[in-house]
């Protein structure tokens, strides 16, 4: 076995350095051989944050940029395009522009930003293809508007052949729409200056100007609004040829493991790797789910560096990106949100038509909700439901977010107070000391904070949700809900992560009862404790060091039974 380690490229977006200081690659170059394929010159492609697109950018501008074909061979010679050019290699001018550093706290703010940005771009055009004079690039920088500053340049380079790639097309829009929906729709309505831009684009592609276009985003809440002056683009998000243009097959993770850590047991790695980043599906005509690159890359890189498995599963700075995200739960409709919310952390899945464009002109309803989670990363496709499709969690860590955002929900909305550390806390005592009433006084609390109301539409799996929701709050545990264990399913367990072994495992049996149920306990006890010992003739709950099994009975409000079974 190979016993030499690999550099891993976390964090790299430039395709030239990640060649020129040997990291490793995945080789997806095969790709631009499909993208061209497709016969389509205009060309939007989306996927979740912190999927690989800026690589994929850079990728294609030192392919496409006719300023590399001198080092075509160093960049690609040993990757699939590189053994087998397009004639489009190296064959236009590239013009770049890049748009999520943009403070959107103002809409003064937001325009000066879009319009540095778009200057950025167009003056590192003219350097790299300084076909006109110092004068006219003065002149085209100093317009005070996006749209005619790139008519401008346009006008002086009308006899180039011009590829537009944008990165983050949509980054500053996304941002200001979970703020504040007025200024989004003013920005990208008719007269808006980022509409005026897309115009300007699609001028420049009538008149042989702009002869390919391709911009990478996240989601197409925009497409529509934006760029209706840019109608002729093409979104081939969903298409089944690109499904795995980013992301990580099961094959090429099984790869990098074994070559990050050459002389360990891979098994329990793949294992961990699987359960928490895979699960990703594009295309509904597709069957092969993908791995999130980033967060794989991430897990290596820390395993690589300190030779166990991280203690955060997603690092900070992605961990602040899906941070942001929770404010989308409140777009437009928040009870309705809250709703497919529920939805998801009762029972894991939901079903909607997914929306291949977004248009503010008419409602923004339940289905382009649900379509703006899966552009997202925060839900999957699943299978096919007819005409619809039945969208779920894709993987542990996302299903830990929505545990979190399910709790900061709750808190919002009832006069629930809490401390994270004190939930912490309760988890460390639990698991060292086997205490579980400071951790279960903590869910009470919250159901006593809960409205009347709200306890009509309570049952074992809202209960569930908020247990789970808690528990997620600490990382000592796999928080494991309902899984299939010989054709059962115990309620809630808690199991060993790596780099953290607390003494105990647990094993919870959950039930509730109304008020009016209560008369129903002592036969609810009877049977979650017959069920936690049908559980212990298991063979991989014998397995389990050191667990230990409680029944949990919820009447109304409070803890009625809890109960330790050995």
């Amino acid at each position: 076995m190979n016993s030499k380690r690999i550099k891993l490229p976390y964090g790299i977006s430039n395709f030239k350095r990640l060649v020129r200081d040997d990291y490793y690659y995945v080789d997806k170059t095969k790709y631009i051989e499909q993208i061209e394929e497709s016969d389509e010159p205009y060309i939007f492609f989306l996927r979740p944050r912190r999927f690989g697109k800026s690589l994929l950018v850079s990728k294609l501008r030192y392919y496409y940029g006719l300023e590399h074909k001198d080092n075509f061979d160093k960049i690609f010679g040993n990757y699939y395009i590189g053994k087998n050019p397009t004639p489009r290699a190296n064959k236009y001018h590239v013009l770049y522009f890049e748009f999520s550093r943009i403070d959107t706290t103002s809409a003064d703010s937001t325009f000066q930003g879009f319009t540095k940005n778009v200057k950025i771009g167009i003056e590192q055009f003219i350097k790299i293809y300084p076909l006109i004079s110092e004068t006219k690039m003065q002149k085209i920088l100093s317009e005070k508007s996006p749209n005619t500053m790139l008519m401008e340049l346009f006008s002086a380079y009308s006899k180039c052949n011009i590829y537009v790639i944008i990165d983050e097309y949509d980054h500053f829009a996304n941002e200001i729409l979970a703020f504040n929906f007025n200024r989004f729709t003013s920005f990208v309505g008719e007269n808006g200056f980022v509409r005026k831009f897309y115009e300007t684009i699609k001028a420049a592609t009538g008149d042989g100007i702009v002869e390919h276009f391709f911009g990478t985003g996240v989601t197409p809440i925009t497409l529509d609004s934006m760029t209706s002056g840019f109608n002729i683009a093409q979104n081939l998000s969903t298409q089944k040829s690109l499904n795995e243009q980013l992301g990580f097959t099961q094959q090429e993770v099984e790869q990098l493991v074994e070559l990050t850590m050459p002389n360990k047991n891979c098994a329990d790695i793949l294992e961990d790797i699987k359960k928490m980043y895979n699960g990703y599906l594009f295309s509904r005509h597709a069957n092969k789910r993908v791995y999130n690159p980033d967060m794989v890359l991430y897990y290596l890189n820390e395993f690589q560096k300190n030779g166990v498995q991280p203690d955060e599963l997603i690092d900070t700075n992605i961990a602040s990106d899906y941070g942001k995200i929770k404010k989308l739960f409140a777009l437009q409709e928040p009870f309705r949100n809250s709703q497919v919310l529920d939805e998801l952390m009762k029972f894991g899945e939901t079903s909607a038509t997914l929306t291949p464009q977004y248009s503010f002109e008419r409602d923004f309803d339940r289905d382009d909700f649900v379509s703006l989670l899966f552009y997202l990363g925060l839900v999957s496709i699943n299978r096919e439901n007819l005409d619809a499709l039945i969208f779920s969690i894709p993987n542990y860590v996302i299903k830990s977010l929505y545990r979190a955002f399910f709790i900061d929900f709750i808190k919002s909305e009832t006069n629930l107070k809490f401390e994270t550390a004190d939930v912490k806390t309760a988890i460390r005592d639990l698991a060292q000391n086997n205490k579980i009433n400071p951790f279960i006084n903590l869910v009470e609390n919250a159901l006593k904070c809960l409205s009347n109301q709200d306890f009509k539409k309570f049952d074992e799996k809202y209960i569930k949700a908020l247990f789970v929701g808690f528990a997620s709050l600490s990382k000592l545990y796999f928080i494991k809900s309902e899984p299939k264990i010989e054709n059962k399913y115990p309620d809630i367990m808690f199991l060993y992560r790596a780099p953290f072994f607390p003494k105990y495992q647990f094993l919870f049996e959950l039930k509730y009862l109304s008020k009016a149920g209560e008369k129903a306990l002592k036969t609810q006890n009877d049977k979650a404790v017959a069920q936690v010992k049908e559980y212990f003739q298991f063979e991989e709950i014998k397995s389990l060091k050191n667990l230990k099994a409680f029944v949990l009975i919820f009447v109304g409000c409070e803890i009625k039974v809890i109960k330790e079974i050995s």
